[in-house]
């Protein structure tokens, strides 16, 4: 590899974000798209690095609009990366030394969780009136794709062993432990009680949410005591809440805190009698983004608001 060192110190961060974006996507095209740039002005921007670094970075296809990272490039890619991450994060701790600290927190994370998002959404907003924040709610096979795919920042979901753990490109840490408990309108008999059985649950109806993880622990459910009549499944957790109020079924559901008020025509129970009830809470990121000043704020407080002791 011939590299022209006297030409490296001209190379500007924002090439280098030319760079990594069309790295990271593959193409010339959705890269000017991520970056509201001209495709040509991204690709000139290549060819000036790759004249200056005297290598070929990408390999063009037909067209020229895929990009194909060369023997160098794979090289070379994740430094510029590191570069553009470090960058990044320099003006975010300028920034939050001189107080005027922007830019933008993509959070995904499941329904049901909003509530206890929102007062460390509130405690960074009111120390960093600059910052957006964005919350989405998704089940937990689409939040994945979306902290991957750059879409989202960070993801909570409860752990997903076989979804995380076999993702070198995700990076995942606890954050709190839930209990699964019953949801019961508070017009079913089972509203009379504090504490219901698995041999109670499998004479009722379920509702279930069809999220990856749900899905999981309701068969784990059958399998040891038998499956049950289901209502419906559906992402839809208002649609869920509303058959639970009604009458028309049950459902399970992570018990998050004392504070933790679903419906007020639904009654939550204790499950006993049944050992795999506790869910494991992770927030994760991916291994390709920087653990940011803002992020670290931002899960600190979450924590704070969680009562987590690390």
């Amino acid at each position: 590899m011939s590299i022209n060192s006297s030409n490296i110190y001209s190379m500007n961060i924002q090439k280098l974000e030319y760079l990594v974006e069309v790295a990271k996507t593959g193409s010339f095209s959705i890269a000017s798209q991520n970056l509201f740039v001209s495709q040509s002005a991204i690709s000139q921007s290549i060819v000036s690095i790759e004249k200056k670094l005297g290598i070929k970075l990408f390999e063009r296809t037909r067209g020229g609009n895929n990009a194909i990272p060369t023997i160098d490039g794979k090289q070379i890619i994740p430094l510029a990366n590191e570069i553009v991450l470090k960058y990044q994060e320099l003006i975010q701790n300028v920034q939050l030394i001189n107080d005027n600290m922007t830019g933008n927190l993509k959070i995904s994370t499941v329904p049901g969780f909003i509530t206890q998002l929102l007062n460390p959404i509130s405690a960074i907003k009111e120390e960093h009136p600059n910052i957006t924040i964005d919350v989405f709610l998704k089940p937990g096979q689409e939040i994945i794709e979306d902290v991957l795919e750059s879409r989202s920042d960070i993801g909570i979901v409860p752990f997903i062993k076989h979804l995380l753990e076999s993702n070198e490109n995700l990076i995942y840490h606890n954050l709190f432990t839930a209990k699964m408990k019953l949801l019961v309108s508070k017009k079913s008999p089972l509203a009379k009680k504090s504490f219901v059985t698995p041999q109670e649950i499998v004479k009722e109806t379920l509702v279930v949410y069809n999220g990856v993880y749900m899905q999981w622990f309701k068969n784990n459910f059958y399998k040891q005591f038998g499956e049950m009549r289901e209502l419906f499944s559906s992402t839809n957790v208002d649609a869920i809440y509303k058959a639970i109020g009604d009458n028309l079924g049950v459902s399970f559901a992570p018990y998050l805190s004392e504070n933790y008020i679903i419906s007020e025509d639904v009654k939550i129970l204790d499950i006993v009698g049944y050992e795999d009830l506790q869910i494991q809470y992770v927030w994760f990121m991916s291994s390709k983004k920087r653990y940011s000043k803002l992020i670290d704020d931002y899960i600190t407080k979450l924590k704070d608001e969680l009562n987590v002791n690390d």
